[in-house]
């Protein structure tokens, strides 16, 4: 228990030392250039949390979400994943775009993986097909200052630290953060063993 109490300070304090430095007093909702009508988004809620350029694998099986990824594959657009905790469902989320079909199965269920695309926030939701949509708002990170060397060393010294205490089963399907990266908090956090809060 104390081993698992560790690891997950750990992996708090890695992402917290970016994303303290990177946003503080950022504002979360930030327009983008060209405000245009979103057309509306699938949405797909379940109890985790995806995060932009990071990769998740998932098994689809409920009818109204094969339905919805059929639908993606047709258009080659992407759903949105929304999480669940507690009965409730957050109104921000991620895009996810399928980038490969690991397995069809007879019954239709299928495996694929996913990428983290767009943050977003729904305005209001539509219930006309088997699956929930919504009207999107997308927005992006205020970019703030670049971290200082020293704050990037750390972050990743911690993260390493923390790769060496737990088991990341997600680790071999995520990138390899380096610490040049864009949002380089969302590829430390990706997965490692937290809570969903």
């Amino acid at each position: 228990m104390e081993r698992r109490r560790i690891v997950r300070s750990l992996a708090v304090s890695a992402a917290g030392l970016w994303t303290q430095h990177r946003f503080r007093g950022a504002s979360f909702l930030q327009a983008q250039d060209t405000p245009r009508p979103e057309s509306l988004l699938p949405l797909f809620p379940l109890d985790l949390v995806l995060l932009p350029h990071t990769n998740l694998p998932l098994h689809i099986f409920e009818p109204r979400y094969k339905e919805m990824i059929g639908d993606c594959l047709r258009n080659g657009g992407e759903f949105g994943m929304l999480a669940v905790q507690r009965q409730s469902v957050a109104a921000i989320g991620c895009t996810a775009a399928i980038t490969n079909v690991v397995d069809r199965f007879p019954d239709g269920r299928i495996n694929i993986l996913v990428r983290g695309r767009r943050r977003f926030e729904i305005s209001e939701l539509d219930d006309e097909k088997s699956y929930l949509r919504g009207r999107p708002q997308f927005f992006d990170d205020d970019p703030g200052n670049l971290p200082s060397s020293d704050l990037l060393e750390r972050s990743m010294a911690l993260y390493a630290r923390l790769k060496e205490l737990a088991t990341i089963e997600t680790q071999v399907i995520q990138d390899t953060p380096v610490s040049t990266d864009a949002q380089l908090s969302y590829r430390l956090i990706a997965g490692v063993p937290a809570e969903l809060s």
